[in-house]
């Protein structure tokens, strides 16, 4: 199984996100991250389950990630890095992006 089967199948287990188009009235909110170019490699998690690399849910042929209706907590994490943990809302009415900056701090342990 490819890099996409994979990521793929991980969006199908994780529940409440989704790649692909919105349907009927479920309105889903992509998800788009900021990170230092430096932190392109950071792994990103929504809601406890890993879902990708920064820089491939930036990819036009992989992302984005969209988050369903409801309360989403997302984490980002890279090595030698704080970890940055945000709790996004998604109202089903909601009609932008949820931008998440993550500001990856150096870890001097």
């Amino acid at each position: 199984m490819g890099r996409i089967g994979a990521l793929a199948l991980t969006l199908a287990l994780a529940g409440g996100c989704k790649r692909g188009e919105l349907s009927g009235a479920e309105q889903s909110a992509p998800l788009v991250l900021e990170v230092a170019p430096g932190d392109l490699d950071a792994e990103v998690f929504v809601d406890g389950n890993y879902v990708g690399q920064v820089k491939v849910l930036q990819e036009p042929e992989t992302g984005p990630l969209l988050l369903a209706p409801g309360i989403h907590r997302i984490e980002v994490r890279k090595p030698g890095r704080f970890p940055v943990q945000v709790t996004a809302t998604v109202k089903k009415d909601r009609n932008g992006p949820v931008v998440i900056r993550a500001e990856l701090l150096e870890d001097p342990s």
